[in-house]
C-alpha cells in the first residue's frame, strides 16, 4: 500500500512505543519518515525502529529534545534539510509522571510540572510553529496525540491531563487558523490505555489502579495496541481525509462514552 508515496512525515517521540508504531504505519503507507529521539541514551531504540523499516533512503533518525527551547526548531530544520519538505507532522512526544496535587515534596511536584508541561504543552506548540515554515501547502496534515485522560481523568493526573488538554485546544484553534493559509488539516487522536513499553514499565501499583478502567471498557476488557492508534493516525494522513478538520478522535474502546 503506497497511498502516502512521496509524502514526508515527521513523528516526534518516535523511538519506541506509540510514536514508533505511528512511524511504521505511515512508512508502510509509502511515506518517508523522520524518527525523533530526545537524547543519546535513546539512540539505540531509534536505530531499532530504523532497522525494522528496512529502507534507509526513506527514513532517518534525528536527536532533538522537544522540552527545550532549541529542540523543536532543530528538529524541523533537520527534517526539512534531509527531505526538502514536511507533509505530515505527528505531535506524539509526551511523558506522564503521576503526581498528587497535595504531595508534600515541593521539589518533586515542581519538577513534574516543569517536565510534563514543557514537553507535552510547550514542545507541541513550538514544534508545530517551526514546521509551518516547511509544511507543504496542499493536503498536508498536523495530527496531535492527545489523551483520553482529558475526558476521564484519574487521580494523580492533573498535570498530565492538563498538558494534554492544551494539545486538544491547540487542535481546535489551529484547525480554524491554519488550513486556508497552509493547505493543511489539524486533528487530534486521543488514545486510552495502550500497551506500550512505558505502560508495562510502570509500577505494578499503578497498573493495578488502572485495571478497573481496562475491565470496564465496553468493547473488551483489554488494553489498546499501539497499532490500533497508529491506524487512525494513518487514516487522518490520507488525502481522502481532507474534509476532516478539528476532530477529536478517541481511540479507547469506548471507555470515555460516559
Amino acid at each position: 500500500m503506497s497511498t502516502l508515496a512521496g509524502k514526508v512525515a515527521l513523528i516526534s517521540g518516535s523511538s519506541q512505543g506509540l510514536g514508533a508504531a505511528i512511524a511504521k504505519e505511515l512508512f508502510d503507507r509509502g511515506a518517508s519518515v523522520v524518527i525523533n529521539y530526545p537524547y543519546p541514551g535513546e539512540k539505540a531504540n531509534a536505530d531499532k525502529v530504523l532497522q525494522s523499516l528496512g529502507a534507509p533512503n526513506r527514513a532517518i533518525a534525528i536527536e532533538a529534545d522537544l522540552s527545550t527551547l532549541e529542540g523543536p526548531k532543530a528538529l524541523a530544520d533537520a527534517a526539512a534539510a534531509a527531505f526538502g519538505k514536511i507533509d505530515i507532522l505527528v505531535n506524539s512526544a509526551g511523558i506522564n509522571r503521576p503526581t498528587f496535587l497535595d504531595d508534600p515534596d515541593d521539589t518533586m511536584v515542581e519538577k513534574a510540572w516543569h517536565d510534563i508541561t514543557h514537553l507535552n504543552g510547550r514542545g507541541v506548540f513550538f514544534l508545530t510553529r517551526a514546521v509551518l515554515k516547511y509544511l507543504s501547502r496542499e493536503n498536508s496534515r498536523i495530527i496531535n496525540i492527545g489523551s483520553s485522560a482529558t475526558r476521564a481523568p484519574a487521580s494523580e493526573s492533573s498535570i498530565y491531563a492538563g498538558a494534554k488538554g492544551l494539545a486538544e485546544v491547540y487542535t481546535q484553534c489551529w484547525a480554524t487558523e491554519l488550513p486556508r493559509k497552509y493547505g493543511c488539516t489539524v486533528n487530534a487522536v486521543a488514545p486510552g490505555l495502550v500497551g506500550t513499553e512505558a505502560y508495562w514499565a510502570a509500577p505494578a501499583a499503578l497498573r493495578d489502579f488502572l485495571q478497573p478502567i481496562v475491565d470496564a471498557t465496553p468493547v473488551a476488557a483489554r488494553l489498546g495496541t499501539p497499532e490500533e492508534v497508529a491506524w487512525v493516525v494513518g487514516m487522518l494522513a490520507e488525502e481522502k481525509a481532507g474534509w476532516i478538520n478539528g476532530a477529536y478522535l478517541p481511540v479507547n474502546g469506548g471507555s470515555t462514552i460516559w
